[in-house]
């Protein structure tokens, strides 16, 4: 999977522009502020159908602009491919696939797989749950659509219920009707933690691999899945078990404080260095090789799901990095498409990449080198 061409209209800071892509390495280079990340927004938004930095979609269109456009044609398998996303001001987006309109973000996933790394995922190691949730939900989302409907209904239900718990409160006649969202709350999110396990399962050891040969076998590196439901066997009829028995036992502190406290909502992953927890106890170095690895990884476990690596988007990525790890890293990734943005070129020189393509970004005017 590759990409040939982007065309950018009134997106961010692009007035107009059309962007011819080689297979192999593309480095957007310049001063900060000048356009380099929007590059790698636009591809990541036609993956996942999100930014990765911005709530809004008004955001993402050019000041005192009203609508903006974003094509991109890539190849799949041997196919021309195209993906087209139309922003306007105040309204739902439109997206189309080859052309066909799209009518949910769930049709757009899977199309065009990304994986993008960049200093602000540092939040995954050294923050809260939330983080390390949405890690791995668009990951597993963009490779199996079946996961992706899975959680999108868990959320609306969770959502429905805490609405109902907080109904309860003045009318206790309404949480008769709990049960009835219990029994879909469960289904659903007893699947959501399965595909979690499983995916944790094959994480783990491609990241403890990578680590190992990060840190010359120094370090072993430990990604465990801490769930909220308390079950000790990993298939589905078992954590449907203990889940609805942990609905029940913590009804009455749901109701009381008007919220879930058991499901896949609340789930973390935990990462250990030689037993050692890495958010709490890690080092500097030892949290950014996590990541390192985490990353990596990821791209292995889409290798292994969709037999074909994804692109890959390194947003500031290098300035993070020592010398040695940036060589990992492009020695690992030379078969793959990726998009690279940095301020300085010259360290690129030394790293041996065989076939690139610079661009350099003035004010949202591209100029190829």
């Amino acid at each position: 999977m590759h990409i040939k061409h982007i065309s950018l209209k009134d997106f961010r800071n692009y007035e107009h522009e059309e962007i011819e892509l080689n297979k192999g390495v593309n480095i957007f280079y310049g001063q900060n502020a000048q356009g380099k990340t929007n590059i790698i927004e636009s591809i990541y938004l036609l993956s996942t159908g999100k930014s990765h930095r911005s709530q809004k979609d008004n955001e993402l269109i050019r000041w005192n602009n009203e609508e903006s456009k974003i094509k991109i044609f890539y190849e799949k398998e041997d196919q021309e491919n195209n993906l087209e996303v139309y922003l306007k001001k105040n309204q739902r987006k439109s997206m189309k696939h080859n052309g066909v309109k799209l009518n949910k973000t769930g049709e757009l996933l899977g199309n065009l797989i990304t994986v993008i790394f960049s200093p602000d995922h540092m939040k995954i190691i050294k923050e809260g749950p939330a983080e390390r949730r949405r890690f791995v939900d668009i990951i597993l989302s963009q490779v199996k659509p079946g996961y992706f409907y899975n959680l999108s209904q868990y959320v609306k239900l969770v959502m429905q219920r805490n609405n109902l718990l907080v109904q309860a409160k003045n009318d206790p006649k309404v949480i008769d009707t709990i049960e009835i969202w219990d029994q879909q709350l469960m289904d659903y999110g007893t699947k959501v933690i399965k595909e979690r396990i499983e995916f944790l399962k094959l994480i783990d050891s491609y990241a403890n691999e990578i680590h190992k040969s990060i840190t010359n076998n120094k370090e072993d590196l430990k990604l465990i899945y801490k769930s909220s439901i308390e079950y000790k066997e990993q298939n589905e009829k078992h954590i449907r078990e203990v889940f609805e028995k942990d609905l029940e036992k913590f009804r009455a502190i749901d109701i009381k404080r008007g919220v879930t406290h058991k499901g896949p909502h609340r789930d973390d992953i935990l990462f250990y260095i030689n037993d050692m927890e890495v958010k709490t106890y890690g080092s500097q170095g030892q949290q950014r090789t996590t990541l390192l690895s985490l990353k990596i990884s990821e791209l292995q476990f889409m290798n292994y799901e969709t037999d074909s690596y994804p692109i890959l988007l390194l947003d500031d990525v290098f300035s993070e990095l020592d010398t040695e790890r940036q060589r990992y890293l492009m020695k690992f990734i030379k078969d793959i498409q990726t998009f690279i943005t940095c301020t300085d070129v010259e360290y690129f020189r030394n790293l041996n990449i065989e076939k690139f393509s610079l661009f350099n970004v003035i004010e949202g005017k591209i100029y190829k080198k």
